[in-house]
């Protein structure tokens, strides 16, 4: 009998190909209950919602409530790449492929083919009217100050921590409706921010020398996802300085926190860090989950990063790294204007201006419908940690498969009733968790079970040799060299030295602290309105995306070269 996810979607017919691509720097890890009913189901409505304010969703697109631009298949989630090509479908001047580029950059989709019901023509007016003012914005856009009235509000009203639990239980319920509109602002400045920098895509394109986006768009400053990097590294500093502290840092940061609690010369660093965590404490890997680690529940994460950004000899603030940013953006102007039409060049000189505001907007409004989360997390993993005072499981992860509607309180209530349930459910969840999801998955037909992700083994990956040059896709200009170090996961941090190439499977924003003490970033996969790319043109690194297989190609101590500019890596020795 063929073996399925807790959770399985169904492929609308009329949106068919279903991608990894981008969802998977997000949405790395196998989709939980809690994460599907609290966190995916609500993503799905706002996102409809934001679509049909920018005028790229029209009437008769979706059949049911059901999720589909977020599609769970195989316990993975996927984007549905059928409907997300409406955006440049039905935009004025974009196409289908623009799209792909700018949200997936990776991975060789099937072909747009159009179809009766695609382009509609009050569509592309609204969308028109909205790109036009988008094209004029002067200032952080308005749903980013939206967004943080919102999450303040929704923050302001959690429960403490010692309150009974049917009132945690409520507030835990009451986060879909709050998550909702915050999201729909993210989609709302991400769909704006991708059509505004498309234009300067097209532009590069159009001079035949499409690397040259990086540097058009260059560093919008101000971008929140870059801040946790830059006020670790503050502390970092202060680390440097401080004997006492440095000494305990080389004992590992497992248990740091509890060896520096009663040193008086830590004092100002735990101050320190404790502001951090209390501004930023909401970041982690696989952020949008509800049950996963956050530098909140985990602070070793954040640790990890201060660990290798201390061991830097020379200044790692991005000022020092951003000083030509404006001059290599104004050649970058001055070679691909003249390429452009001359009916074009008005909006092309507004999308310079305004694609500064619409990443800031973009990484604003994230952070916050990321922070909105925090507050639930914690009220969840306290309901998790008095279930297991009572028997239960201490897991988070695993008692996130139970479904939070009605299986969840009927575990609080009694943890023991439901002990089977998560043991049987956490069996299948590490199954899963062991498999590479499908790329693509384009029908109903394409989705796999369970046994078929563990018959399908990775096509072998050949190591890249002296003189190889890998291409992928340009992320953030500029060449650097230096050794590799492979990271698989964020909490391994502390083994990046300084000056190294940082190679790693994915850049979710909370491996971006990792980012300072590089001197390049290479990932897997990633495209043009990544959030790491964002980030790394932030900070000021050169960043190479979508390269396929970089963390097995590449091996920990290879000397490369990296340009940022034209997407490529080559091997300078072994």
């Amino acid at each position: 009998m063929a073996t399925k996810w807790i959770i399985e979607g169904s492929i609308d017919p009329r949106w068919p190909i279903n991608t990894r691509g981008n969802i998977g720097e997000v949405f790395p890890e196998v989709i939980t209950s809690l994460g599907f009913h609290y966190g995916v189901k609500p993503a799905e409505r706002a996102w409809r919602s934001a679509y049909s304010d920018l005028g790229i969703r029209i009437d008769g697109d979706f059949s049911s409530d059901e999720p589909v631009i977020i599609g769970l298949y195989g316990g993975y989630a996927y984007l549905n790449l059928s409907y997300l090509r409406m955006m440049g479908v039905r935009a004025p001047g974009s196409s289908a492929e623009a799209i792909d580029v700018a949200f997936f950059g990776e991975g060789n989709p099937p072909p747009y083919e159009p179809r009766d019901g695609d382009k509609s023509l009050k569509s592309s007016f609204k969308i028109l009217l909205t790109v036009l003012k988008a094209l004029g914005q002067k200032d952080l856009p308005e749903v980013a100050n939206d967004s943080f009235r919102r999450v303040a509000a929704f923050e302001a009203k959690r429960p403490a921590l010692d309150a009974p639990d049917a009132e945690l239980l409520r507030y835990l319920d009451s986060f879909p409706a709050a998550f909702e509109p915050v999201f729909a602002n993210h989609m709302k400045t991400t769909a704006l921010a991708a059509i505004v920098s498309g234009v300067l895509a097209d532009a590069a394109a159009a001079a035949g020398k499409p690397g040259l986006v990086t540097e058009l768009i260059g560093a919008a400053g101000d971008v929140h996802s870059a801040q946790y990097s830059v006020a670790l590294y503050a502390i970092a500093k202060e680390v440097r300085s401080n004997e006492a502290v440095s000494a305990a840092f080389d004992g590992g940061v497992d248990g740091l926190l509890h060896r520096l609690g009663g040193m008086e010369e830590a004092a100002s660093f735990l101050s320190a860090f404790d502001a951090f965590i209390a501004e930023h404490g909401q970041r982690g890997p696989n952020d949008w989950e509800l049950s996963a680690r956050t530098w909140d529940n985990t602070p070793e994460l954040a640790l990890a990063a201060i660990d290798s950004m201390r061991r830097a000899e020379h200044d790692l603030s991005p000022s020092t790294r951003l000083g030509d940013d404006d001059t290599k953006r104004q050649a970058a102007i001055a070679e691909v204007r003249p390429h452009v039409k001359f009916i074009d060049k008005p909006n092309f000189d507004k999308a310079i201006k305004s694609a500064p505001y619409w990443a800031q907007g973009r990484e604003a409004t994230r952070d916050r419908a990321v922070r909105i989360m925090l507050p639930v997390k914690q009220v969840y993993r306290e309901l998790v940690r008095r279930a297991a005072e009572r028997g239960g499981n201490p897991d988070p992860v695993r008692v996130a498969l139970l479904d939070p509607r009605t299986e969840l309180p009927a575990y609080i209530e009694d943890p023991a009733s439901m002990l089977g349930v998560i043991e049987e459910r956490g069996a299948l969840f590490d199954r899963y968790a062991a498999v590479e999801p499908r790329f693509f998955i384009s029908s109903q037909d394409d989705v796999p079970t369970l046994e078929e992700l563990e018959a399908e083994r990775p096509d072998d990956v050949t190591t890249a040799s002296v003189g190889d040059t890998l291409n992928g896709d340009a992320g953030s200009s500029g060449v650097a060299r230096g050794r590799v170090r492979v990271v698989l996961d964020p909490a391994d941090g502390a083994d990046l030295d300084p000056g190294e190439i940082l190679v790693a499977p994915l850049t979710d924003p909370s491996w971006t602290p990792l980012f300072l003490p590089s001197a390049a970033v290479i990932v897997n996969v990633g495209a043009l309105m990544s959030h790491a790319v964002i980030v790394a043109r932030e900070l000021g690194i050169p960043a190479v995306i979508a390269l396929e297989g970089a963390t097995e190609r590449l091996e920990t101590g290879m000397m490369v070269e990296v340009d940022g500019t034209a997407g490529t890596v080559t091997v300078l020795d072994g």
